[in-house]
């Protein structure tokens, strides 16, 4: 085995895919601000998305993989208590308007475009 452990590089190679879901979450689908009207359900939040079941879940996977998203006692998704404070429209504490300083980057839209075709990348279009 190597001498050192690759783990943080890893980490320093995911940061931007999370920085790309996190953005994208908050600056183009507004899953927080749809979330702070009440819980959902997995199926009726993605449906509110704009999303496919495949994209819905990987998008919300990394939510909660974040600790931003959880689930009440019934299964239902809800913003925990930091996204509450700081990701939720209008919350005394946001930072929305920070975040949404990268919305318009090539690697958001990228991501959005992924998750919106529900086509991984690489994946053909289908041709006209």
């Amino acid at each position: 085995p190597p001498d050192t452990d690759p783990t943080p590089i890893f980490e320093l190679f995911r940061g931007a895919y999370a920085t790309e879901l996190l953005t994208a979450a908050v600056a183009h689908f507004e899953v927080f601000g749809k979330l702070a009207c009440g819980p959902r359900t997995e199926a009726e939040l993605a449906a509110e998305l704009g999303l496919a079941e495949r994209p819905a879940t990987v998008l919300l996977t990394a939510l909660r993989a974040m600790g931003l998203l959880g689930r009440d006692p019934s299964g239902r998704v809800i913003p925990t208590a930091a996204a509450r404070n700081h990701l939720v429209p209008g919350a005394p504490h946001e930072i929305t308007g920070y975040i949404g300083l990268a919305a318009d980057s090539p690697g958001v839209r990228e991501m959005v475009a992924r998750l919106r075709s529900d086509r991984p990348a690489g994946a053909e279009t289908d041709a006209a």
